[in-house]
């Protein structure tokens, strides 16, 4: 009698709660709940975030809130606060929630890239205490803290919906956290458009349905040749503009939901996501048609009925329209911002489907463009060209190399002449800076939630202003230096401001212009400091206007159907140029400038000098920063009880290939419990589980810190398998089981390290296991052997193995469109090397792959990927390769030496789809065809050799709104055997 041992595990050993977990987790996946970016879903939902170690928390326990706010950032968690215990009860009304929303709240004020979220790994909220800069959102706001603390607290209500007992309900018995994000499975758009509608109702004339930033977008697009669908305004767009589009899309249609009767009501999104909540695999189709009484197809139909009918009668009461000349535009590229360099010319920052983000000049007669540099800039492109336009002067996000989530808005001179750009800052926390009329720099800096007047000097930015809620958005010195022009934000009204640049170290500003229930954007002097042009909001879209500072009056210049702004004059004063928004693109237009000709806004719209609100007032200590009452410092451990705790249930599955196989060993039923847990601020995480089985204790626990730059991670195990074995009875071979148990510790470290984001993109990952293994064969099976044999399989075997990873990607660069990345090189490395084996073969085996992402051509978006990969292997080694043969070879397996592997990959997009069902969970991004040729061989040795060519098709789409699938289906033409193989991946 013989036994061969496979190195195989056919035994799986599921915990029937934690595979609800698993798959929920999964379909959570990475989407956050606000403007902004929540946890990765596998098995392990919950992780760790380094922050800064200079940082520390305090904790202010409340009712229902429990603030965890960063040291000095206490007076945006008081506002925050204050705006989430305003609006808890109409929120939690909205969204049929019957519990008082308890949760803790993370306020965060290391990072310029403002952002606020909900997350149901842990269940919390996150928010920037720094404002974003996008108008659309802030401009009529009183505060950012006003506006994102009631958005969000509509996120958390809907990750607590409990509308009664089905899959939900029994989610949330065992693991709430998970029962929370079955909730916001639903379409992103749903979600979004009832935080942006609940947002909209908050202050008066505030948040983004109020926004005509935000509007137009979505007028042009039911007004163009191909409206949204239903379901387009409810997904989020793989490769169309506007990415923000299930914002957009998402809030027009709970308005128009919500509003349809005479009287405004939002039971239709209560019983829409009640249902989810108990049935979330019926797909959210279903629910709306619960909601709605109609189904999707016709609910689709009246939508766009609707919207397009009011759209339109609004568009032919505004007739007529300005005929403006289009500099450059077509579909997918955004000029923003243009200055004149000279009458022929404009600088312009222009990003798009299909180029590189940067400043381009723009030839004003015939469109064509140069480039002057790629570069990025900060979402309000607030930028400015020097004194003598010899430069131009702009932020952008400088991230942190060792911590993630933190970027620091820095400013930066452009040289015009060649394109080479200097950092001015280091940690400025700056933004729209522009050259004073003295040569220094001035610009705008974050100060918790608002934001001070600031000059430059030595790279470090200084405060010159110290005003209480107020937010700077731009400030313009006149040709001559003798005016300054400040664009400031005061509580949600924002209006133009004047200063005297007679040197005072500390600004005083006065009221200049305003214009009555209009906000003021994006201000810019003509050459000779008359004229003062601005975009403003007054009476609907966004246009163009000019303020004639010695007659003072303002004239309006244009009037668009959807939205003009960042006008510029130029240098002769002929002309104006402008951005003029249309579907899908940003385009540049100019109209001859005939200010005489154009018409005076009524006087009693516009708000002139004393008549304007007054100046803000200086900071003074106040009693609201202590608002949040006492606090301790933030102690992890009191969050760390479990926040799962389930079932689990372990046993063997049967072989379907083998039914009457001898079963020498069943473990029989094991049954046990799991635990998983994390603090908010992911410093610690950890799970486990263990369970009875054999009359055995088995099980493995994980714990992991983020409070250290290494992460490291600490596993411990004991669990038990049974391995197929090949028995020889009776001349045939007969399938049998055996025991094998494995215990052991591991320990794993890993740092992520971002070199440089400015376009190009370069990061380093860099992560090490060590783990300590011990295995044996166990069980009644055994005793069918012979004595010696039977004690030697008994014995541990032990192996300490080093497992060390590595990726490094440099200049990698990718626009919205491209499949793949148009230009870089990525490398990347894994090894497994036994350190030391006793009883066993040790592993030693070494995995390297160095891809070339070259820029066929960027119109076209053709990906072109040439690829090298090295492994090499001894006997031991236990690597998987399927991934690293040729196509068509899947099948084969790398013995012990080494090998080498070359390809090259073309990838070419046929159809940007994103569009799908709503009534089945189908959401379709890109149809995309490939080639490929590959070819593997060993070295040194005289082994075979393994080629392929061939080609098939891709489909990039999301399943059940946040599955997100790549499927490949081609053929291989194998060459060593000259046959066909089809292949999919």
């Amino acid at each position: 009698m013989s036994w061969g041992f496979e190195a195989v595990s056919a035994s799986d050993r599921w915990g029937l709660v934690w595979a609800m977990v698993a798959a929920m987790s999964l379909s959570w996946g990475a989407h956050p709940s606000a403007a902004q970016q929540v946890t990765q879903g596998t098995d392990d939902v919950y992780s760790v975030t380094y922050r800064p170690s200079e940082v520390e928390y305090k904790t202010y326990p409340g009712d229902p809130f429990d603030f965890i706010v960063q040291e000095g950032t206490e007076d945006s968690a008081w506002r925050i606060r204050r705006a989430l215990e305003r609006t808890r009860d109409g929120t939690a009304a909205l969204m049929g929630v019957r519990s008082s929303l308890r949760m803790p709240v993370v306020v965060d004020g290391f990072s310029d890239r403002s952002n606020g979220f909900v997350t149901p790994f842990p269940f919390k909220q996150e928010i920037e205490a720094p404002s974003l800069r996008d108008d659309a959102l802030v401009a009529r706001a009183s505060s950012w803290p006003a506006i994102v603390g009631p958005h969000e607290l509509v996120h958390a209500a809907q990750a607590e919906i409990d509308s009664g007992f089905g899959y939900g309900s029994v989610l949330r018995f065992f693991a709430p956290d998970v029962a929370r994000a079955s909730n916001l499975t639903a379409p992103r758009g749903v979600l979004e458009g009832a935080a942006v509608y609940r947002e909209s109702r908050i202050e008066e004339g505030a948040g983004r349905l109020n926004a005509p930033l935000f509007t137009m977008k979505m007028r042009a697009a039911m007004l163009s040749d191909d409206p949204w669908s239903l379901t387009q305004m409810l997904e989020p767009p793989g490769y169309t503009q506007p990415f923000n589009r299930f914002y957009i899309g998402g809030a027009h249609a709970f308005e128009s939901w919500a509003e349809q009767s005479d009287t405004t009501s939002t039971s239709f999104f209560r019983q829409a996501t009640a249902l989810h909540h108990q049935f979330p695999f019926l797909g959210f189709g279903v629910s709306l048609w619960s909601g709605l009484g109609e189904p999707p197809g016709r609910i689709a139909d009246d939508l766009r009925s609707t919207l397009r009918d009011a759209y339109q009668r609004d568009l032919d009461r505004r007739r007529p329209f300005t005929d403006a000349r289009r500099i450059a535009g077509q579909p997918g590229r955004n000029y923003r911002r243009p200055y004149w360099l000279d009458e022929d010319t404009l600088v312009a920052y222009l990003h798009g489907y299909d180029v590189r983000r940067g400043f381009y000049r723009v030839d004003v007669e015939s469109g064509q463009r140069s480039l002057i540099r790629v570069q990025s800039i900060t979402e309000d492109y607030t930028y400015s060209l020097s004194r003598d336009t010899s430069a131009l002067y702009a932020s952008r996000y400088v991230p942190n190399p060792w911590v993630p989530t933190q970027d620091v808005a820095e400013a930066e001179r452009v040289r015009l002449s060649d394109g080479a750009a200097t950092q001015i800052t280091d940690d400025g926390r700056v933004f729209a800076p522009v050259e004073a009329p003295d040569g220094s720099l001035w610009a705008v800096q974050n100060d918790g939630a608002f934001s001070q007047w600031a000059t430059v000097q030595e790279d470090s930015a200084t405060a010159l202003t110290d005003f209480e809620r107020t937010r700077f958005k731009q400030i313009a010195p006149s040709p001559a230096g003798h005016e300054i022009a400040v664009l400031l934000n005061v509580e949600g009204t924002q209006r133009l401001y004047r200063a005297d640049p007679s040197g005072q170290k500390r600004p005083r500003l006065r009221p200049w212009l305003g214009l009555r229930d209009a906000v003021l954007y994006d201000i810019s002097w003509g050459p000779a400091g008359r004229y003062l042009l601005f975009a403003a909001d007054l009476g609907g879209p966004v246009n163009v206007f000019a303020f004639d500072t010695q007659e003072r009056n303002v004239r309006r210049l244009t009037n668009v159907r959807f939205g003009a702004f960042e006008p510029t004059l130029s240098p002769g004063r002929e002309s104006v140029a402008f951005v003029e928004y249309r579907h899908e693109r940003h385009e540049l237009a100019r109209i001859p400038f005939r200010p005489q000709s154009a018409p005076v806004v009524d006087s009693a719209r516009v708000i002139l000098d004393e008549q304007s609100p007054q100046p803000p007032s200086r900071r003074v200590q106040s009693p609201e920063s202590s608002g949040l009452g006492p606090g301790r410092s933030y102690e992890a451990w009191r969050h760390l009880a479990p926040r799962m705790v389930f079932p689990t249930l372990a046993f063997d599955l049967e072989e379907a290939d083998q039914p009457e196989a001898d079963r020498f060993e069943r473990l029989g039923m094991g049954v046990g419990v799991g635990v998983a847990g994390s603090d908010p601020l992911g410093r610690w995480r950890y799970r486990g589980h263990g369970f009875w089985q054999d009359g055995r204790f088995w099980g493995s626990a994980t714990a992991q810190t983020g409070r250290w730059l290494l992460r490291p991670s600490l596993t411990a195990f004991n669990t038990p398998e049974t391995l197929p074995v090949r028995r020889r009875v009776e001349g045939r071979t007969r399938a049998a089981r055996v025991g094998f148990e494995e215990r052991g510790v591991s320990l794993r470290m890993r740092v992520p390290v971002r070199l440089r984001s400015n376009v190009y993109r370069s990061a380093l990952s860099l992560s090490l296991g060590a783990e300590y293994r011990q295995t044996r064969y166990f069980g009644s099976a055994l005793r069918t052997l012979a004595a010696d044999r039977a004690t030697r399989l008994r014995q541990w075997r032990d192996r300490a193995t080093l497992l060390p990873r590595a990726a490094w990607a440099h200049r990698v660069q990718q626009n919205p469109r491209d499949l793949v990345p148009n230009q870089g090189l990525v490398v990347q490395t894994r090894a497994e090397i036994d350190a030391w084996a006793r009883d066993v073969p040790a592993s030693r085996a070494l995995m390297s792959e160095v891809d070339a992402y070259l820029p066929l051509s960027l119109r076209s978006h053709t990906g072109v990927r040439l690829g090298v990969g090295v492994l090499s292997q001894n006997a031991g080694a236990v690597l998987g390769t399927r991934q690293f043969v040729p196509r068509g070879y899947e099948d084969v397996s790398l013995g012990a030496g080494s090998f080498v592997r070359l390809g090259a990959e073309v990838t070419q997009p046929l159809w940007y789809i994103d569009d799908g069902s709503t009534l089945v969970p189908f959401y379709a991004k890109a149809l995309y065809g490939y080639g490929f040729g590959q070819t593997l061989t060993e070295v040194g040795a005289a082994g075979p050799t393994y080629s392929s060519v061939g080609a098939g098709l891709g489909l990039q789409f999301r399943f059940f709104y946040a599955l997100e699938f790549d499927l490949q289906i081609g053929a291989a033409v194998r060459l060593e055997p000259g046959d066909l193989d089809l292949v999919w991946r």
